[in-house]
């Protein structure tokens, strides 16, 4: 019972870090473009990118733990059976 517990848990810290990077990321950025155009700046506007799923080690790490640990959980279920 406790590592389907633990991989849920890492499954939703992996989306929660995930979220809260591309969302900094997005708001960053966001920041520096209204800079551009608020001082009337010339030249290349930047971007607006968020950051990807493999930006961070962590995310996909706690996925990954995350999906082992529920496997692991069912499999010790049905072994039980």
């Amino acid at each position: 019972m406790s590592y389907k517990i633990t991989g849920i848990v890492f499954i939703a810290m992996a989306g929660f870090i995930y979220t809260l990077e591309r969302g900094f990321s997005l708001l960053s950025t966001s920041i520096i473009q209204a800079g551009f155009f608020s001082g009337q700046m010339s030249g290349g506007v930047p971007n607006v990118e968020t950051n990807g799923f493999f930006a961070n080690l962590f995310v996909p790490a706690f996925l990954i733990l995350g999906i082992i640990f529920l496997i692991y959980g069912f499999s010790k279920i049905v072994e039980n059976k």
